[in-house]
Protein backbone atom coordinates (compact mmCIF):
# COMPACT_ATOMS: atom_id res chain seq x y z
CA UNK A 1 0.00 0.00 0.00
CA UNK A 2 2.75 2.52 0.78
CA UNK A 3 4.77 1.83 -2.11
CA UNK A 4 0.72 2.35 -4.47
CA UNK A 5 0.73 5.90 -2.80
CA UNK A 6 3.80 6.58 -3.49
CA UNK A 7 4.13 5.65 -6.73
CA UNK A 8 0.87 7.89 -7.13
CA UNK A 9 2.91 10.76 -5.81
CA UNK A 10 5.51 10.75 -7.90
CA UNK A 11 3.35 9.92 -10.86
CA UNK A 12 1.35 13.31 -9.94
CA UNK A 13 4.38 15.24 -9.66
CA UNK A 14 5.90 14.17 -12.79
CA UNK A 15 2.55 15.72 -14.09
CA UNK A 16 2.82 18.53 -12.54
CA UNK A 17 6.46 19.33 -13.60
CA UNK A 18 5.68 18.83 -17.15
CA UNK A 19 2.40 20.96 -16.89
CA UNK A 20 4.96 23.66 -15.86
CA UNK A 21 7.08 23.10 -18.45
CA UNK A 22 4.39 23.09 -21.15
CA UNK A 23 3.04 26.21 -19.98
CA UNK A 24 6.72 27.45 -20.87
CA UNK A 25 6.66 26.05 -24.37
CA UNK A 26 3.41 27.87 -25.02
CA UNK A 27 4.68 31.11 -23.91
CA UNK A 28 7.39 31.03 -26.14
CA UNK A 29 10.51 32.69 -25.57
CA UNK A 30 9.98 33.91 -21.61
CA UNK A 31 12.35 32.81 -19.09
CA UNK A 32 11.43 29.41 -16.82
CA UNK A 33 10.20 30.33 -13.72
CA UNK A 34 12.73 30.33 -10.33
CA UNK A 35 10.77 26.95 -9.43
CA UNK A 36 12.62 24.95 -12.01
CA UNK A 37 16.26 26.30 -11.57
CA UNK A 38 16.12 25.44 -8.11
CA UNK A 39 14.94 21.61 -8.87
CA UNK A 40 17.40 18.81 -8.53
CA UNK A 41 15.85 17.08 -11.38
CA UNK A 42 16.63 17.84 -14.80
CA UNK A 43 14.02 19.92 -16.88
CA UNK A 44 15.16 20.37 -20.70
CA UNK A 45 12.75 21.53 -23.46
CA UNK A 46 14.49 20.55 -27.06
CA UNK A 47 13.15 21.92 -30.01
CA UNK A 48 13.48 19.29 -33.22
CA UNK A 49 11.83 21.79 -35.46
CA UNK A 50 12.74 24.42 -37.30
CA UNK A 51 16.47 24.56 -35.24
CA UNK A 52 17.98 21.77 -33.16
CA UNK A 53 18.59 23.54 -29.99
CA UNK A 54 18.08 23.34 -26.28
CA UNK A 55 15.76 26.17 -25.66
CA UNK A 56 15.67 25.16 -21.82
CA UNK A 57 18.15 23.12 -19.64
CA UNK A 58 17.82 23.42 -15.88
CA UNK A 59 21.00 24.28 -14.04
CA UNK A 60 20.94 20.58 -11.95
CA UNK A 61 22.36 19.28 -14.78
CA UNK A 62 25.71 20.78 -13.74
CA UNK A 63 25.02 19.40 -10.50
CA UNK A 64 25.43 15.81 -12.20
CA UNK A 65 27.45 15.82 -15.05
CA UNK A 66 29.80 18.62 -14.04
CA UNK A 67 30.42 22.99 -14.61
CA UNK A 68 29.91 23.61 -17.79
CA UNK A 69 27.78 21.03 -19.56
CA UNK A 70 24.44 23.26 -19.51
CA UNK A 71 26.36 26.12 -21.36
CA UNK A 72 28.01 23.91 -23.61
CA UNK A 73 24.69 22.16 -24.41
CA UNK A 74 23.30 25.45 -25.25
CA UNK A 75 26.16 25.84 -27.72
CA UNK A 76 26.12 22.59 -29.52
CA UNK A 77 23.16 20.67 -29.10
CA UNK A 78 24.64 17.65 -30.67
CA UNK A 79 26.89 17.29 -26.97
CA UNK A 80 24.56 14.96 -25.42
CA UNK A 81 24.93 13.03 -28.53
CA UNK A 82 28.54 12.63 -27.41
CA UNK A 83 27.99 12.10 -23.50
CA UNK A 84 25.42 9.37 -24.21
CA UNK A 85 26.44 6.25 -23.18
CA UNK A 86 27.11 3.62 -26.36
CA UNK A 87 24.54 1.42 -25.94
CA UNK A 88 21.85 4.37 -24.70
CA UNK A 89 22.82 6.11 -28.15
CA UNK A 90 20.07 4.89 -30.30
CA UNK A 91 17.53 5.37 -27.43
CA UNK A 92 18.21 8.97 -27.38
CA UNK A 93 17.88 9.01 -31.30
CA UNK A 94 14.30 7.61 -31.07
CA UNK A 95 13.63 10.20 -28.87
CA UNK A 96 14.38 13.19 -31.03
CA UNK A 97 12.74 11.38 -33.47
CA UNK A 98 9.18 10.09 -32.16
CA UNK A 99 10.05 6.42 -32.54
CA UNK A 100 10.37 5.72 -28.66
CA UNK A 101 7.32 4.51 -26.41
CA UNK A 102 7.07 7.93 -24.53
CA UNK A 103 4.34 6.26 -21.97
CA UNK A 104 7.54 4.43 -20.11
CA UNK A 105 10.29 6.25 -18.39
CA UNK A 106 13.29 5.98 -20.01
CA UNK A 107 16.42 4.26 -18.50
CA UNK A 108 19.72 5.80 -19.67
CA UNK A 109 23.51 6.57 -18.50
CA UNK A 110 25.12 9.96 -19.21
CA UNK A 111 28.64 10.64 -18.95
CA UNK A 112 30.17 13.17 -16.36
CA UNK A 113 33.27 15.38 -17.19
CA UNK A 114 35.39 13.13 -15.34
CA UNK A 115 34.44 10.44 -17.57
CA UNK A 116 32.45 8.41 -15.14
CA UNK A 117 28.48 7.17 -16.45
CA UNK A 118 25.70 8.00 -14.00
CA UNK A 119 22.48 6.35 -14.04
CA UNK A 120 19.13 8.44 -14.91
CA UNK A 121 15.51 7.98 -15.75
CA UNK A 122 13.65 10.24 -17.69
CA UNK A 123 10.22 11.03 -17.97
CA UNK A 124 9.87 12.65 -21.82
CA UNK A 125 6.66 14.09 -23.61
CA UNK A 126 6.69 14.71 -27.61
CA UNK A 127 5.28 17.80 -28.57
CA UNK A 128 3.75 18.09 -32.22
CA UNK A 129 2.02 20.61 -34.85
CA UNK A 130 -0.33 18.75 -36.70
CA UNK A 131 1.23 15.37 -36.73
CA UNK A 132 5.02 16.76 -36.75
CA UNK A 133 7.49 16.53 -34.58
CA UNK A 134 8.92 20.00 -33.07
CA UNK A 135 10.01 19.46 -29.63
CA UNK A 136 10.60 17.28 -26.79
CA UNK A 137 10.35 18.38 -22.98
CA UNK A 138 10.82 16.15 -20.06
CA UNK A 139 11.78 15.73 -16.46
CA UNK A 140 15.46 13.80 -16.05
CA UNK A 141 16.08 12.13 -12.26
CA UNK A 142 19.46 10.64 -11.08
CA UNK A 143 18.84 7.30 -10.01
CA UNK A 144 22.58 5.84 -9.73
CA UNK A 145 22.20 5.16 -6.11
CA UNK A 146 18.69 3.25 -6.65
CA UNK A 147 20.34 1.55 -9.83
CA UNK A 148 23.30 0.56 -7.78
CA UNK A 149 21.33 -1.16 -5.74
CA UNK A 150 19.46 -2.83 -7.41
CA UNK A 151 22.39 -4.31 -9.41
CA UNK A 152 23.77 -5.36 -6.38
CA UNK A 153 20.94 -6.92 -4.90
CA UNK A 154 20.36 -8.97 -8.01
CA UNK A 155 23.98 -9.96 -8.06
CA UNK A 156 23.70 -11.22 -4.01
CA UNK A 157 20.65 -13.37 -6.13
CA UNK A 158 22.64 -15.08 -7.94
CA UNK A 159 26.28 -15.49 -6.43
CA UNK A 160 27.61 -17.57 -3.59
CA UNK A 161 28.09 -15.15 -0.74
CA UNK A 162 31.27 -17.16 0.61
CA UNK A 163 33.20 -18.15 -2.24
CA UNK A 164 31.65 -15.19 -4.75
CA UNK A 165 30.86 -18.04 -7.84
CA UNK A 166 27.47 -18.22 -9.07
CA UNK A 167 24.62 -19.85 -7.06
CA UNK A 168 22.35 -22.95 -7.44
CA UNK A 169 19.90 -19.84 -8.38
CA UNK A 170 21.75 -18.88 -11.31
CA UNK A 171 22.39 -22.44 -12.29
CA UNK A 172 19.03 -23.46 -12.68
CA UNK A 173 18.28 -20.08 -14.81
CA UNK A 174 21.34 -20.85 -16.63
CA UNK A 175 19.91 -24.58 -17.35
CA UNK A 176 16.62 -23.23 -17.91
CA UNK A 177 18.38 -21.23 -20.82
CA UNK A 178 20.38 -23.90 -22.56
CA UNK A 179 19.14 -24.29 -26.24
CA UNK A 180 18.30 -27.83 -27.09
CA UNK A 181 19.89 -29.61 -30.04
CA UNK A 182 23.37 -28.02 -28.90
CA UNK A 183 26.55 -29.30 -27.42
CA UNK A 184 26.66 -28.90 -23.53
CA UNK A 185 29.70 -30.39 -21.08
CA UNK A 186 29.28 -30.68 -17.57
CA UNK A 187 31.46 -31.16 -14.60
CA UNK A 188 30.73 -32.02 -11.27
CA UNK A 189 33.35 -31.55 -8.27
CA UNK A 190 32.84 -32.69 -4.84
CA UNK A 191 35.83 -32.16 -1.84
CA UNK A 192 36.52 -35.21 -0.04
CA UNK A 193 38.10 -33.08 2.73
CA UNK A 194 35.63 -30.17 3.39
CA UNK A 195 34.22 -32.62 6.52
CA UNK A 196 37.79 -33.81 7.82
CA UNK A 197 38.54 -29.77 7.98
CA UNK A 198 35.51 -28.63 9.59
CA UNK A 199 36.45 -31.66 12.18
CA UNK A 200 39.54 -30.71 12.78
CA UNK A 201 40.43 -27.09 12.39
CA UNK A 202 36.62 -25.56 12.79
CA UNK A 203 33.98 -24.16 10.06
CA UNK A 204 36.29 -21.02 9.55
CA UNK A 205 38.97 -23.40 8.31
CA UNK A 206 36.73 -24.94 6.27
CA UNK A 207 35.13 -21.77 4.45
CA UNK A 208 39.14 -21.16 3.38
CA UNK A 209 38.79 -24.61 1.76
CA UNK A 210 35.80 -23.71 -0.19
CA UNK A 211 37.02 -20.08 -1.15
CA UNK A 212 40.37 -21.72 -2.15
CA UNK A 213 38.61 -24.04 -4.16
CA UNK A 214 36.27 -21.79 -5.80
CA UNK A 215 39.20 -19.20 -6.51
CA UNK A 216 41.35 -22.28 -9.16
CA UNK A 217 37.92 -23.18 -10.56
CA UNK A 218 37.25 -20.10 -11.73
CA UNK A 219 41.02 -19.50 -12.64
CA UNK A 220 39.33 -22.03 -15.52
CA UNK A 221 36.44 -21.27 -16.06
CA UNK A 222 34.07 -18.04 -15.58
CA UNK A 223 30.91 -20.87 -15.74
CA UNK A 224 31.39 -22.11 -12.09
CA UNK A 225 28.48 -22.61 -9.62
CA UNK A 226 28.73 -23.21 -6.41
CA UNK A 227 25.48 -26.01 -5.56
CA UNK A 228 25.72 -25.96 -1.60
CA UNK A 229 28.43 -27.66 0.50
CA UNK A 230 31.41 -28.93 -1.08
CA UNK A 231 29.78 -29.21 -4.46
CA UNK A 232 30.53 -27.20 -7.43
CA UNK A 233 29.60 -27.56 -11.15
CA UNK A 234 31.03 -26.01 -13.89
CA UNK A 235 28.78 -25.62 -17.11
CA UNK A 236 30.33 -25.68 -21.02
CA UNK A 237 30.11 -25.42 -24.56
CA UNK A 238 32.38 -26.64 -26.88
CA UNK A 239 33.35 -30.23 -27.73
CA UNK A 240 34.05 -33.33 -25.66
CA UNK A 241 37.79 -33.18 -26.64
CA UNK A 242 37.79 -29.54 -24.97
CA UNK A 243 35.37 -31.14 -21.98
CA UNK A 244 38.48 -33.41 -21.40
CA UNK A 245 40.99 -30.76 -21.78
CA UNK A 246 39.28 -28.39 -18.90
CA UNK A 247 38.54 -31.61 -16.69
CA UNK A 248 42.45 -32.33 -16.76
CA UNK A 249 43.18 -28.57 -16.13
CA UNK A 250 40.92 -28.52 -13.48
CA UNK A 251 42.84 -31.85 -11.60
CA UNK A 252 45.94 -30.56 -12.09
CA UNK A 253 44.95 -27.09 -10.75
CA UNK A 254 43.66 -28.51 -7.84
CA UNK A 255 46.55 -30.77 -7.48
CA UNK A 256 48.63 -27.96 -7.44
CA UNK A 257 46.74 -25.86 -5.02
CA UNK A 258 46.80 -28.95 -2.81
CA UNK A 259 43.28 -29.83 -3.18
CA UNK A 260 41.77 -33.23 -3.08
CA UNK A 261 38.79 -33.31 -4.63
CA UNK A 262 36.31 -36.00 -6.76
CA UNK A 263 35.80 -35.21 -10.49
CA UNK A 264 32.43 -36.35 -12.85
CA UNK A 265 31.77 -35.15 -16.06
CA UNK A 266 29.65 -35.88 -18.89
CA UNK A 267 29.05 -34.42 -22.87
CA UNK A 268 26.23 -34.29 -25.67
CA UNK A 269 26.57 -33.01 -28.87
CA UNK A 270 22.76 -33.15 -28.86
CA UNK A 271 21.41 -31.77 -25.82
CA UNK A 272 18.19 -32.24 -25.16
CA UNK A 273 18.13 -33.86 -21.49
CA UNK A 274 19.80 -31.92 -19.25
CA UNK A 275 19.04 -34.39 -15.97
CA UNK A 276 20.01 -37.38 -17.78
CA UNK A 277 23.20 -35.33 -18.72
CA UNK A 278 23.60 -34.13 -15.16
CA UNK A 279 22.98 -37.48 -13.47
CA UNK A 280 25.75 -39.08 -15.58
CA UNK A 281 28.62 -36.24 -14.56
CA UNK A 282 27.16 -36.69 -10.77
CA UNK A 283 27.31 -40.93 -10.97
CA UNK A 284 30.86 -40.29 -12.21
CA UNK A 285 32.28 -38.43 -9.58
CA UNK A 286 30.18 -40.95 -6.80
CA UNK A 287 32.20 -43.79 -8.62
CA UNK A 288 35.94 -41.78 -8.65
CA UNK A 289 35.02 -40.70 -5.27
CA UNK A 290 34.39 -44.50 -4.36
CA UNK A 291 37.64 -45.90 -5.84
CA UNK A 292 39.65 -42.73 -4.29
CA UNK A 293 38.34 -44.36 -0.44
CA UNK A 294 38.75 -47.60 -1.42
CA UNK A 295 42.63 -46.97 -2.64
CA UNK A 296 42.75 -44.45 0.10
CA UNK A 297 43.90 -42.05 -2.42
CA UNK A 298 43.65 -38.46 -2.44
CA UNK A 299 44.68 -38.16 -6.03
CA UNK A 300 41.98 -39.20 -8.36
CA UNK A 301 42.50 -41.56 -11.45
CA UNK A 302 41.77 -39.23 -14.39
CA UNK A 303 38.63 -41.11 -16.63
CA UNK A 304 35.18 -40.30 -16.69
Amino acid sequence: MVEFILGIFIGLSVAFIVYKIRRQVNQADEPMTRFTDQMKDVIYVFDVKPVFRFRYISPSLDDYLGEGTVAKNYDDPNDCFHRIHPDDYELLVQKVTGQVNYEEPILQRWQTNDGRYLWFEEYATPIYEGEELVAVQGVIRNVEAAVTEREALVYESRHDSLTGVWNRRAFEETVDRLPTASSCGVIVIDLNDLKQVNDTYGHSAGDVLLQRAAHVLTRKSPKVYRLGGDEFVVLMTGSDQELSELVTAIHFAFKEAGISAAIGSSFTEDHTDFVALYDEADQAMYEQKRRMKQSNLTDPVMDR
